[in-house]
């Protein structure tokens, strides 16, 4: 008998999921529409009548269920709205003093040690003034600042800024990341900005952040290091701070880069074997009772390790509740358990819902709970051996997770692994082995010769998974690229899955033909219509501070990176890397001086390009010119000294660009100078990025932010 998921009867068995739907959908509606409490209120009297007319009034039962998914709408946009207002108060531009305490161990970044604080105001501010929250701080590098630790208290003064987007293209989106976080500002502290008032009270997340800090000080005292202790700091406790881009783009080429997010996957792996190892207990209600307190006990324990993050905590959560429906003999619902989780941890942060993490947790967990168990049935498992069941379980978890994500995968990432079934097949059992192996390792670091045989056994088998993935990722055609597909595209392909999801497991022929055809059908459409975002020759100005950095794009395959400094000596993958990948780009040379070819020339700071000619000015050279130089565009680098009225006599332009690499002084100067004279200038660091396209004797200037 096929079990039968009618969405009446699903969602009749699963109430929690009606509360939860319609608090995502308020909180949704809060972040774009934006409510006041006025509208907020109004509706929630109405859901309230609702629900005391469906109680008492003889009113059909559907109206009680109407008014309660409208105050929990309510619910979302009220809890959205008070975190709107909260976030959008600003810090004061002034310089002012603050106590903070560091929430994280701060991690040493080239001359700066970078560290997440909570600070509070120490002076008078105005009421439109923000008073405390989360930021971070950068600290020049001492022995003084190495010396700060979690719990660490500072006094210090300093200007809080908000955090902003380059504005260059394709960039990662700094300002919404950091607003879903929590993370409100960051300020840059001077030498003698700052003072050490030793350690504070700590939080338990605190706690358990410094144990975590701890463990993997273990793993570097049992000689892990590199990629090996990456990847066992990411899948055991969750740390994540030193891994590798390299292998991190190996996981994510292969399929495999869930593992490497402590998630629903790693407890539910630590509760299968806490269940497997406790149950010779027996069955009795008092012994499953015991059972199932110890387990949770010892998984909010390794909850604890891993740092309590959300992610975590969740999961968590979620195996807490479905062991207490075990322990008092009742089938406890998975879907149930999990908007319950849902609910608790958006009431509390309902920015989570925006994060990419917690989108893919719950969905993938949300598609193993909804389509495993039928599909299993289907195939009839519980009637095969264990060999069969063992690999068809893997198989179907795989698919099913790779099915519920998929919409969140294309819309962020744009590409899917081809080879995620391999990848799973090899990664997900490794997986298990090596958090076994850690567990043990955990619980014999008091006894190290008992522990070093199995220390040996998980550096077997970390290297051996680093490198099984590693060959996948390698393999030809590894990941397919998809269109870009905004919120709209991305809604749509999770309507058609779940369409042809709902088909498939209840055996709708008709509607599973019509769902593939629709899917077919739009995919061709998505390929097929792509076209290049920016046809022909251009160039892109980008908004890099460390140094001027120009991009030729020539049409026909080829395309340059010009700066006044040598490539080793720039940083400029974030800027230009993103905009490279997105359009397929091929590997940029890099120009740093004298250069002549058929698609461009450079010489004495003049770049010619498809008749456009854009002057780079970073010294004082051009004052000892004696001849006017014209020039379309004049670009003010990092270097530039002079007065703007005798650079405009020497390189008369219709275009003054200002580049993000001048120090602030200079910009100021500048800028204050060509507002007397009456020019129009251009500052990078403002606008973010520009694209030149030039045209005959004419040339096209359009700002790249948001693109």
């Amino acid at each position: 008998m096929i079990h039968d998921v009618a969405l009446s009867s699903f969602f009749k068995k699963n109430p929690l999921l009606r509360l939860a739907l319609p608090l995502m959908t308020g909180i949704v509606v809060g972040w774009y529409c934006g409510v006041d409490m006025l509208q907020i209120s109004l509706l929630a009297l109405f859901s309230l009548l609702a629900m005391l007319m469906g109680m008492f009034c003889g009113t059909p039962k559907w109206f009680f269920g109407i008014g309660a998914s409208l105050f929990m709408l309510a619910v979302g946009m009220f809890v959205e709205e008070c975190k709107e207002r909260e976030m959008s108060t600003p810090w004061s531009s002034e310089k002012l003093s603050y106590h903070a305490q560091l929430l994280e161990q701060p991690v040493v970044k080239g001359s700066t040690v970078k560290a997440l604080a909570t600070i509070t105001v120490d002076d008078t501010i105005p009421s439109a003034v923000r008073g405390n929250g989360t930021v971070y701080l950068y600290f020049p590098r001492s022995v003084e600042a190495e010396q700060l630790k979690i719990g660490s208290n500072v006094a210090l003064r300093v200007a809080l800024s908000p955090f902003r987007n380059a504005g260059n293209p394709a960039e990662f989106d700094v300002e919404r990341y950091y607003y879903i976080e929590g993370i409100t500002g960051f300020a840059y502290v001077g030498r003698d900005e700052w003072s050490n008032e030793g350690e504070g009270e700590l939080s338990l997340q605190m706690r358990a952040l410094r144990l975590r800090g701890n463990v993997v000080s273990m793993y570097k005292g049992l000689s892990f290091e590199g990629d090996e202790l990456a990847l066992l700091s990411a899948l055991t406790v969750g740390e994540r701070g030193d891994f590798p881009k390299e292998l991190k783009e190996s996981y994510s080429v292969a399929g495999a880069s869930h593992i490497l997010a402590l998630s629903g996957m790693h407890l539910g792996v630590f509760y299968l074997l806490l269940t497997t190892l406790l149950s010779f207990w027996g069955r009795s209600r008092l012994a499953v009772a015991l059972r199932e307190l110890l387990i949770v006990l010892l998984l909010w324990g390794f909850a604890f390790v891993a740092g309590l993050s959300p992610s975590v905590v969740r999961a968590a959560v979620l195996f807490t509740l479905v062991s207490i429906g075990r322990s008092l003999h009742q089938d406890a619902s998975g879907v149930s358990s999990l908007s319950f989780a849902a609910i608790v941890m958006l009431l509390f942060s309902p920015h989570l819902l925006f994060d990419v993490s917690f989108q893919l947790s719950f969905a993938a967990v949300f598609s193993i709970l909804l389509l495993a168990p039928p599909l299993q049935h289907i195939f009839g498992l519980e009637r095969r051996g264990w060999l069969f069941r063992y690999v068809a379980n893997l198989l179907i978890l795989s698919i099913v997770a790779q099915v519920g994500t998929l919409p969140f995968v294309w819309y962020y990432f744009g590409v899917f692994p081809l080879y995620f079934l391999l990848t799973n097949m090899v990664v997900v059992p490794l997986a298990f082995l090596l958090m076994s192996l850690s567990v043990i390792v955990w619980i014999l670091s008091f006894l190290p010769f008992l522990q070093w045989p199995f220390v040996m056994l998980l550096k077997f088998v970390v290297g051996f998974m680093n490198g099984c993935v590693m060959l996948i990722a390698s393999l030809p055609g590894a990941s397919l690229s998809l269109p870009p597909v905004g919120v709209a595209g991305a809604c749509s392909a999770a309507f058609l899955l779940a369409l042809l999801s709902y088909a498939m497991v209840n055996r709708r022929r008709w509607l599973m033909l019509f769902s593939l055809c629709c899917m077919i059908s739009s995919l061709v459409v998505l390929f097929t219509g792509q076209e290049d975002r920016y046809d022909g020759r251009y160039l892109i100005i980008y908004n890099n501070k460390k140094n001027p950095l120009i991009h030729l794009v020539s049409g026909n395959g080829l395309n340059y990176l010009v700066s006044t400094v040598p490539q080793l000596d720039a940083e400029y993958e974030y800027s230009s890397s993103p905009f490279v990948k997105r359009e397929k780009l091929t590997e940029p040379l890099w120009v740093n001086g004298e250069h002549c070819d058929s698609i461009f020339a450079l010489s004495d700071g003049l770049l010619q390009f498809d008749g456009l000619k854009v002057r780079m000015v970073d010294s004082d050279v051009w004052q000892e010119n004696l001849y006017v130089h014209p020039a379309d565009i004049v670009l003010l680098c990092r270097g530039f000294l002079g007065r703007v009225d005798e650079l405009v006599e020497a390189y008369p332009s219709s275009c003054l660009l200002l580049d993000a690499s001048l120090y602030k002084r200079s910009r100021e100067r500048i800028l204050r100078e060509c507002s007397a004279l009456g020019i129009k200038a251009i500052d990078i660091s403002e606008s973010g990025a520009m694209m030149v396209a030039p045209s005959g004797d004419k040339f096209t200037l359009l700002p790249m932010r948001g693109k």
